[in-house]
């Protein structure tokens, strides 16, 4: 059995990496400003919103460091594709937008499709033989 590490494996070390970057960066932004967070979530009228960004920052940070840690890497790639997903329709509906702020909502909800589109990728491939 060949227990070497391939440039494949630190490939995905780097993708994990980067893909997880954004949300824990928000992640701790959300926590640290959690002011600013609220009036966001408020702002869409969802509800229980403190519950909400709470466990929008949970999510972000623990799923976050397990992708870049290599551990439940699967699970957390799927918890993190269906809340960019949510995130996406929730914050970001430009076929309902008028024209003037259409372009900007849809380019926030295709980079939210793309960033979900790297979590699949993960779920497939797995996290490779550099983990924790």
């Amino acid at each position: 059995m060949n227990d070497s590490v391939s440039v494949n494996d630190a490939l995905l070390l780097v993708g994990r990496l980067l893909l997880v970057v954004l949300f824990v960066a928000s992640g701790i932004e959300k926590l640290f400003h959690f002011k600013a967070g609220l009036a966001e979530v408020n702002a869409k009228r969802l509800p229980l919103p403190a519950l909400a960004l709470s466990a929008t920052i949970a999510l972000q940070l623990i799923a976050g460091a397990c992708i870049a840690a290599g551990c439940y890497v699967e699970w957390a790639a799927v918890a993190l594709a269906g809340f960019t997903l949510a995130t996406a329709v929730v914050f970001y509906p430009y076929w309902s937008a008028p024209l003037a702020e259409r372009a900007a909502l849809k380019n926030g909800f295709l980079e939210h499709v793309s960033i979900i589109g790297g979590c699949l990728l993960l779920i497939g491939a797995g996290p490779g033989k550099l983990v924790l």
